[in-house]
């Protein structure tokens, strides 16, 4: 299974504001430009928006899912072009691991203090 990155579509545009004067949320502001940013990097991660991921604390939240690899829950994102960035170079890094484990060194600044969950990945055999 190729990642796949969910987007909170309702987080909020900030702790005191729901919408910019677009009327859009920071999690659709982030998942445009986390759109964006991919089809210039040319990568095959596919990425989707989904309404509320429970995380309402931690806006704007994402979600990394890879079948057979650890997938990771992580928030407290600004929907900026520099956060979506440090997101796809989180998903590529993780990319390149067997398990999902990415070593601590190759982490990128901008994910450092973001990640609020490790999500197991599915096991030989195992369903879920």
């Amino acid at each position: 299974m190729t990642q796949k990155l969910t987007v909170c579509t309702t987080c909020k545009f900030s702790k005191e504001h729901a919408y910019n004067a677009n009327g859009e949320t920071g999690g659709e502001i982030l998942l445009k430009s986390l759109e964006t940013l991919r089809d210039k990097r040319e990568t095959r991660l596919k990425i989707v928006g989904h309404e509320c991921l429970w995380a309402c604390k931690h806006s704007c939240t994402v979600l990394l899912e890879d079948e057979k690899r650890t997938g990771y829950l992580a928030g407290y994102f600004s929907p900026e072009d520099k956060d979506a960035e440090a997101i796809l170079d989180w998903c590529a890094a993780h990319d390149k691991t067997e398990d999902g484990n990415v070593p601590f060194i190759e982490w990128p600044q901008g994910m450092r203090g973001h990640f609020i969950a490790r999500i197991p990945g599915k096991a030989e055999g195992e369903t879920r």
